[in-house]
This record gives C-alpha cells, sequence and structure tokens, in this order.
C-alpha cells in the first residue's frame, strides 16, 4: 500500500500516461518489422519474449492508472473545501472552475479588441462604423470578478491536493 498527496497522484499518473505512450510507440517502431520476404516467413521468435513484456506492462500501467484516478475521484467527491463559509466538494470546485475558467477565456475573446478586430472601421457604403459590447463595464466588472474567484479556487484546490492523501497499491511502483 502507497501513500500519496493528490498532488503526487496527479504527477505519478503524468508518468504512467508518459510510460504507456512509450509502450504503445513500440507497437509502430520496434515491434513492426517484416514478417515475411517473397512469401518466406522470418524468424522473429527471439522477439516475441519483448512483444509480451510489453503487453504485460500495458496491463499493469492501465490498472495504475484505474485505481489512481479511481482514488482520486473518490476523495475529490468525498473532500470538501471551503468557500465563503460554505463547504463544497472538492468535485464541485473543480467543475465550477473549469466551467469558469472558460467563461474567462471565451468572453475576454470576445470582448477584446486588436489587430484583425478593431473597434473603429470604415464600412464601405455605411462609412465609419464603432464596435463595442453592449453594457462593457458590467461584462469586465463581471470578469474580474470570476478571474478573481477563478485564483481563489485555483489556490484552494492547489492546497487540498497538496495536503490529502490517498492510500493504494501499484503494479507499477
Amino acid at each position: 500500500m502507497t501513500t500519496l498527496t493528490l498532488q503526487e497522484a496527479i504527477f505519478t499518473i503524468s508518468n504512467l500516461r508518459r510510460e504507456l505512450s512509450k509502450e504503445y510507440e513500440k507497437f509502430s517502431t520496434d515491434y513492426r518489422v517484416p514478417v515475411a520476404v517473397n512469401n518466406e516467413k522470418i524468424d522473429n521468435s527471439n522477439r516475441v519474449k519483448q512483444v509480451d513484456e510489453s503487453l504485460e506492462k500495458i496491463k499493469s500501467l492501465k490498472e495504475d492508472l484505474v485505481t489512481l484516478k479511481t482514488a482520486i475521484h473518490l476523495k475529490n467527491s468525498t473532500g470538501t473545501i471551503t468557500i465563503d463559509g460554505k463547504d463544497m466538494t472538492a468535485s464541485s470546485v473543480l467543475e465550477s472552475l473549469k466551467i469558469e475558467r472558460d467563461l474567462v477565456q471565451n468572453i475576454t475573446n470576445n470582448i477584446d479588441f486588436g489587430y484583425g478586430r478593431e473597434r473603429i472601421k470604415t464600412v464601405s457604403g455605411v462609412g465609419i462604423v464603432e464596435e463595442g459590447i453592449i453594457n462593457e463595464e458590467v461584462v469586465r466588472g463581471y470578469l474580474e470578478k470570476l478571474e478573481k474567484d477563478v485564483q481563489r479556487k485555483s489556490i484552494l484546490i492547489d492546497k487540498f491536493n497538496s495536503t490529502e492523501t490517498i492510500e493504494v497499491t501499484l503494479n507499477t511502483l
């Protein structure tokens, strides 16, 4: 049984995914070889053990990834974070954070003017046209508050991930 903080578990998942990718890659490089030339089979029996070992490693890595992701999900579903005096599950905070980051990015992209999206343009047959966002001050105020909330929630999630632990049994560690 191994005890990991959520932060360590997330890092371990990243490493396991990288190892899994390396094993996948072997099937398009190391194990993709001629098996016959002019209808005569080539003896690759010396490589069979390597392929079997790769398949076993893939199986172990997959099991470890499932174990870690399940343990993290369980901890996030049961662990709580207090925001503005209200207890929320880490999963709720993460989902809220994901949506809020997306909102900030998309609204910012649509209200910012710059190269290719000038505020004032000359339109043929119309004249000089100035574009803007309806109720822009309110929208920018909303964005500013949302960005602060995103920052605060990110810090709380980082703290949660660095202090909360899970216990798992892994094949590859």
